[in-house]
């Protein structure tokens, strides 16, 4: 999945020049978290169109606020440009969206304005990551959760896959939670209703089952 297929494509920016206070007021009545920022690039005619920076509620928050990071001598009649976060860290349309995750969360932030060919096009949140995510896993879908620990070497997801097609089931999707030099855990959600079953099947053929937890059968 690539950011283009997430990302918000009517994006709200606004001028560097525009009151804070104002930017709160759109804000709250467009219920948006973050701005993109246009302004003046040097020597050229069409500056307006230049991504200067980005703002975020919580800057607007600590404008006039009793803080430690409040910036100081900052008025909510002062320009926005004066609490924007400057320069912006970005994303393109064809980045896996898994790259752009990493960035948000080692920089700690709330969204990246997705550029191309210089152009604001787009921009994406923690919260567009998150909506992607449960897609990825088909958590929506009519389907069981399996986990299975298997040895990290070639062909044991394989093998775990044909096992369960041979009990007439599909998986629809796959994803890893831990992985280390010997053992991978696989997170799987397969198309049927007995979960349980299954993972008795599974089970008896030596896999190691961590999910649906091993029960009785007189429980």
């Amino acid at each position: 999945m690539l950011i283009q297929d997430i990302m918000t494509r009517n994006v709200v920016a606004i001028q560097a020049d525009m009151p804070i206070r104002d930017v709160n007021q759109l804000m709250q009545q467009r219920n948006i978290r973050h701005f993109p920022i246009l302004g003046d690039a040097p020597n050229t005619g069409n500056g307006a169109d230049r991504l200067v920076g980005i703002v975020s509620d919580r800057d607007l928050r600590l404008v006039g606020a009793d803080h430690p990071s409040a910036p100081a001598g900052v008025r909510a009649v002062d320009p926005v440009h004066r609490v924007m976060v400057s320069p912006v860290l970005t994303a393109h349309p064809l980045d896996p969206i898994e790259e752009s995750a990493k960035v948000l969360r080692e920089h700690k932030i709330g969204a990246l304005p997705v550029m191309e060919h210089g152009n604001l096009v787009g921009i994406v949140t923690g919260i567009d990551m998150l909506d992607a995510l449960i897609q990825m896993s088909g958590v929506y879908e009519a389907a069981t959760r399996l986990e299975v620990e298997l040895p990290n070497r070639p062909g044991a997801l394989a093998g775990l896959l044909a096992d369960i097609a041979q009990q007439k089931h599909n998986v629809s999707s796959v994803m890893t939670t831990r992985s280390d030099s010997d053992t991978v855990n696989f997170v799987l959600r397969v198309n049927t209703v007995d979960g349980h079953g299954l993972a008795r099947h599974l089970r008896n053929a030596s896999y190691s089952v961590l999910w649906p937890l091993e029960r009785s059968e007189t429980a």
